[in-house]
């Protein structure tokens, strides 16, 4: 990264004065001084200067050219570009994360120590993580599981879908049920995707809004992305809240950890929201004095403020923290405190079902954690859907006449 900093000061002729890299230096490098030089490395094997950070010859096809150090002296190196590695014992340079040198449904992963020694990106081939259902994909670059057919990770304008390698790829062909030819992108079912506001990409590649789908706001007429903001205020998500005989129905509730002020809309507990200097909103929408003096934290369970960083009130092995969950850009600065592991800072014992109610959209079936209206465990032309009592069950989609859903939550 330092090297990338040195080369774009340079090449921006800036005015502030920038230290010139070590291999500007002729008395380390002896191609400085030659017009140019400094974009130049001294190749010991033939005696010529070459670019620097070119691929290829002097170098192996898929390697670059770098600077190194030895004794004090600036000397020419074959590396991997950054985002790739090699094989321990051999020259070939293979993207990372994705199938590379290994067999079908194994992705090349980066051996982290090798990326600190002198001329090393060295590569493994590894088998992707299992995800707790076959409706999710897991994505290497981030360790995380996505569901397939969704935008997920991708850039918009893709989906995540199963590759013919056997890894999670983003893609988009003309052939899918999600292409939209007037721009070439590939987007959700029942997402905004490409279309106007108060209509959805629906199956059938075309933009629309049907008043029987849950996506169906009565007050606008228009059909919105569930589990977003949709029509809603401040603080607010789209959710489905009502499942009845004639179907479901999402209303605007405030978001999970949000409560509605008096001026209809929903704010982070224990932040300042709409309340006055020194106030905190707290549960049901009050403004309430900041108990907490300057470094400690509001715990709500015990109605009392704590020490930041100490270990009580929370468990052995954790301590109090501040609640890192909020964005103090958006939400403002909470005084909620949260326990965490000393050694992480995370939450202790964070696992995939103890995490999903902060999760958007995410409900827990059978143990396991899935996203709303996708179709998870149920039988095919079903979905899962969490009633006004907080049940989740399979249901029917909407778009479909009859369906099993012989599943129940246990």
């Amino acid at each position: 990264m330092a090297t990338w900093v040195w080369l774009a000061a340079l090449f921006c002729g800036c005015q502030a004065a920038v230290l010139p890299p070590p291999w500007a230096d002729v008395r380390r490098n002896p191609c400085a001084a030659h017009p140019r030089g400094w974009l130049m490395l001294y190749w010991p094997s033939d005696g010529k200067c070459y670019t620097i950070y070119k691929k290829g010859h002097p170098c192996p096809d898929t390697q670059e050219l770098s600077p190194g150090r030895l004794g004090g002296r600036t000397v020419a190196e074959c590396k991997c570009p950054p985002g790739t590695a090699q094989l321990p014992h051999t020259k070939t340079c293979h993207k990372l994360f994705q199938r590379g040198p290994c067999r079908h449904g194994e992705y090349f992963a980066p051996v982290e120590e090798s990326f600190n020694m002198r001329g090393e990106r060295q590569g493994m081939c590894v088998r992707p993580q299992q995800c707790a259902d076959k409706t999710l994909l897991y994505w290497p670059p981030d360790g995380r599981c996505y569901y397939r057919l969704t935008q997920g990770p991708c850039y918009p304008g893709s989906i995540l879908d199963l590759g013919a390698d056997g890894l999670a790829n983003c893609t988009c062909t003309p052939d899918s049920s999600h292409y939209w030819r007037a721009d070439g992108g590939c987007y959700p079912h029942y997402s905004k995707g490409p279309c106007e506001r108060g209509q959805l990409f629906l199956p059938g590649a075309r933009c629309g809004c049907e008043a029987h789908l849950p996506h169906y706001h009565n007050a606008t007429q228009g059909c919105y992305e569930l589990d977003s903001l949709g029509p809603c205020p401040k603080g607010h998500v789209f959710v489905i809240s009502e499942v009845t005989g004639n179907g479901s129905r999402a209303e605007c509730k405030c978001k999970n950890f949000h409560a509605r002020a008096d001026d209809g809309a929903c704010y982070r507990l224990y932040t300042r929201g709409p309340c006055g200097q020194d106030e905190m909103i707290s549960r049901g929408g009050r403004c309430v004095k900041v108990p907490c003096g300057r470094g400690r934290l509001y715990v709500p369970e015990r109605r009392r403020c704590y020490r930041a960083g100490a270990a009580e009130p929370c468990r052995a092995g954790e301590h109090l923290a501040f609640d890192f969950d909020a964005r103090p850009a958006l939400d403002g600065l909470s005084h909620n405190g949260v326990c965490v592991c000393g050694a992480t800072g995370q939450p202790c014992n964070r696992r995939e079902v103890a995490a999903c109610s902060a999760r958007k959209g995410a409900v827990v079936f059978n143990g396991a954690c899935h996203i709303q209206h996708t179709q998870g465990p149920c039988s095919e032309n079903s979905w899962l859907v969490k009633d006004s009592n907080e049940q989740v069950t399979c249901q029917c989609r909407p778009d479909v006449s009859d369906c099993s859903t012989k599943l129940t939550n246990s």
